[in-house]
């Protein structure tokens, strides 16, 4: 009976039995030995070669679990390379929407300066600093919700974008918030603006040309409203301002004007100067009759034609006409008790009063001039919309850009999925070590 002897060294079982047969020969020997040491070197030589990377082993016997490497290799492929390639190549080839854009560029101009600039100098630094302002609060209108919600209002915005046809990724549900609708409008519409020249650029994609068009014209019109609405507050606080003062102004005039109207009730005169005046023409009238009449009486220069009856009445005039004389001129002015009587006193009470009035008609046309010029700032237009690349109806549809879509896809899947497998060779020779 053959004697078997099994010895177990790491997974090798090595069975050595007693030969059954006669002793070899030495020619057979040698061939057996030869033979034995051609096969060896066979066994070496493909132990040595090169070894296929994917199903791993070598040497005279394959590693074990090579066959669930190879296929975990072939799965992760097909998971992430052919499902993400398959399923961009569907989307973006045959389900994608088309997307049409609109392009508009516009410049902000302000219109003159009102006369409160001019006065107030710098205008022309103030229009400037005002058109780089106005020109970035347009940019974050045009994407702000503010802006969404006059659109969805005018034109129906949420309608817009959920059309019939529109695949379901590219489609905005017309039940979400207002806050969705925000966030999706920003994912349609570019706005910028360039630092150097203010010029506004604005491009907007929709599902068809009518619609990106009719959105583009509405955005210009809506910017200018805005712009000009951005100092329409001021000038109303001007306007109001204006409108207190010229209140003011003409309370006062009322005022004065009861006061001069007392005043002259009071004191007997309506005008004191011309009252005066009319005085002093009568004065030089009565002082040239004085004149004529003493000539008359020196006529009568001896001591008998005095005492005629002519001389005493022209005697009796010259006295007369002085008494009357020195009336008129109390009622002029005069000192003493007398004085208070007289038009110069009455003219300083009325002058004053006179002054006070004239001050008030002063201030109320100034009040009535600011009133009307805040009136007339507030009704212009202070800035304009200058479009020089208008928006156009499109014609081909530039989005998606299929291949670029498809791409950034497809690249990382495949990218990625060779470093998952780089790092799973790098693990296994290490644990095969």
């Amino acid at each position: 009976m053959p004697e078997t002897i099994h010895a177990q060294q790491s997974k090798l079982s090595v069975t050595i039995t007693e030969p059954e047969w006669a002793p070899l020969s030495p020619q057979d020997a040698g061939f057996k030995a030869k033979s034995i040491a051609q096969a060896l070197r066979r066994a070496a030589n493909k132990s040595r070669g090169p070894v296929k990377v994917i199903t791993g082993g070598g040497g005279f016997q394959a590693r074990r679990g090579d066959r669930a490497f190879r296929l975990g290799v072939l799965a992760s492929f097909a998971a992430c390379v052919v499902a993400p390639f398959l399923v961009a190549s569907i989307y973006w080839g045959l389900i994608a929407s088309k997307q049409y854009v609109t392009e508009t560029k516009f410049a902000l101009r302000a219109g003159e300066a009102s006369s409160l600039d001019l006065l107030s100098g710098g205008a022309i630094g103030s229009q400037a600093s005002r058109q780089m302002q106005d020109a970035q609060v347009l940019v974050n209108f045009i994407r702000s919700r503010g802006m969404v919600e006059a659109l969805d209002k005018k034109i129906g915005l949420r309608a817009m974008f959920s059309r019939p046809g529109v695949d379901y990724f590219s489609s905005f549900d017309p039940d979400d918030p207002i806050e969705e609708l925000e966030k999706y409008w920003k994912r349609r519409v570019d706005a910028s603006i360039d630092l150097m020249s203010n010029i506004i650029s604005v491009n907007v994609r929709a599902f068809t040309p009518s619609d990106s068009l009719a959105i583009s014209q509405n955005i210009a019109e809506l910017s200018e409203r805005v712009v000009n609405e951005l100092s329409t507050r001021s000038r109303r606080d001007a306007l109001a301002q204006a409108r207190t003062e010229l209140t003011r102004a003409e309370a006062q005039l009322k005022n004065s004007t009861g006061a001069m109207r007392d005043a002259r009730n009071a004191e007997g005169v309506l005008d004191a100067p011309a009252a005066a005046e009319a005085i002093n023409k009568i004065i030089n009238t009565l002082r040239l009759e004085l004149s004529h009449t003493e000539e008359d009486l020196a006529l009568h220069g001896d001591s008998e034609s005095l005492d005629s009856p002519q001389a005493r009445l022209l005697t009796a005039r010259v006295q007369s006409l002085k008494s009357q004389i020195d009336d008129y001129s109390t009622q002029i002015a005069s000192g003493g008790e007398k004085a208070a009587g007289s038009l110069a006193q009455r003219a300083g009470v009325l002058s004053r009063h006179q002054v006070e009035l004239n001050l008030a008609q002063q201030r109320y046309a100034l009040a009535v001039a600011a009133f009307e010029n805040a009136r007339v700032d507030l009704e212009t237009q202070r800035a304009y919309l200058i479009s020089f690349l208008r928006p156009t109806l499109a014609e081909k549809s530039l989005y998606p850009r299929r291949w670029i879509e498809w791409a950034i896809i497809v690249a990382p899947a495949t990218i990625g999925w060779l470093a998952l497998l780089a790092v799973a060779f790098l693990v296994r020779d290490h644990m095969a070590k």
